[in-house]
């Protein structure tokens, strides 16, 4: 970290103190990498993880993993916490972990931008969820552990690489929080426990990604924005990103599709956009695939230049709200 000075930053009941430095510039393609989304991917699917099921010692761990990786990306920790990791109550025997971290803004510092996923999976069959979907694929008649590689190491390892990517961004005028979070597959309880410490005039905006290492298919390679029709966010990414890259063109960010899966309310975004948080998810993957919440929801079956493409394209996307000169509606 840099030398710079001090200040405490105060969004709702979440506080942290921050330092101020100026970021060297880093190329985009030599920060979000296919090998290097892979490598995450590998680690938070891997079988030792046994499924990251909420309130188990393996999820646990995927905290801490987690919280590692926020670090060595550069971001900051939030005061008056044990680290990057907020604990809350699952349930009433089980407490689970959300993951925070934080780059502080500049100019525009008391408005912050949340990129955010969750981490949990649905563990095992001798341990999982009461809402489990029948096997869609074929596993080996000796896999037990769902290991959730697209649902959602996906996603987590592309909110690290937006945390890694971001921590060198030498526009960074609003303050950026990234946030892991656990217990989305029972019901989104991390998001609804951490949505009320936010003060929604603080917010300008929230990313939340989920499943995004796969496409529909060969034919339709692109993210979608649930609930696009809420806000004009989608415009405004599509138009940034077409300003910054033409090669993605004008409408790469889709509306959402799926409508009567009720998508929209399905992931992390809801409990923030319920505070009247302008909170919409990415996804790439259909809720028909055969490998969701699936035992082959492996991490072979994922498509990683597609998936460095859709990081960088939200990276690029977003960075007019990262530099204050966006503001969705």
């Amino acid at each position: 970290m840099c030398p710079g000075y001090t200040r405490l930053f105060l969004i709702a009941i979440l506080s942290w103190n921050v330092t101020i430095c100026t970021a060297q510039t880093a190329s985009i393609d030599s920060i979000i990498t296919p090998s290097s989304l892979k490598v995450l991917v590998q680690t938070l699917a891997a079988d030792s993880f046994q499924g990251r099921l909420t309130g188990t010692i393996q999820a646990s761990k995927a905290a801490l993993l987690i919280s590692d990786a926020f670090k060595n990306a550069g971001s900051l920790t939030i005061a008056g916490t044990d680290g990057y990791i907020i604990p809350f109550n699952a349930s009433d025997k089980v407490t689970a972990f959300n993951v925070v971290a934080a780059l502080p803004g500049r100019s525009k510092g008391k408005e912050s931008v949340i990129f955010s996923a969750h981490y949990d999976h649905i563990g095992t069959t001798d341990q999982t969820i009461l809402t489990r979907l029948p096997e869609r694929g074929k596993p080996e008649k000796k896999d037990k552990i769902y290991n959730g590689a697209n649902d959602n190491a996906s996603g987590v390892s592309a909110l690290i690489h937006l945390a890694r990517y971001f921590a060198q961004y030498p526009n960074r005028e609003r303050t950026l929080i990234f946030i892991a979070f656990s217990g989305e597959e029972e019901g989104l309880l991390g998001s609804k426990n951490l949505a009320e410490a936010f003060d929604p005039k603080a917010v300008t905006a929230m990313i939340n990604m989920d499943m995004v290492g796969r496409p529909f298919s060969n034919d339709h390679k692109y993210p979608f924005i649930t609930g696009s029709e809420w806000s004009d966010l989608q415009q405004l990414m599509n138009k940034k990103l077409f300003e910054l890259a033409p090669q993605y063109g004008g409408n790469y960010f889709h509306s959402g599709v799926f409508k009567d899966e009720h998508l929209y309310a399905r992931s992390d975004n809801y409990p923030f956009s319920r505070r009247g948080i302008i909170a919409h998810t990415v996804l790439t993957t259909s809720p028909y695939d055969i490998y969701y919440h699936s035992l082959n929801d492996e991490w072979e079956t994922l498509d990683y230049p597609f998936m460095a493409d859709v990081v960088k394209a939200i990276a690029l996307a977003s960075s007019g709200l990262v530099d204050g000169s966006d503001k969705p509606k």
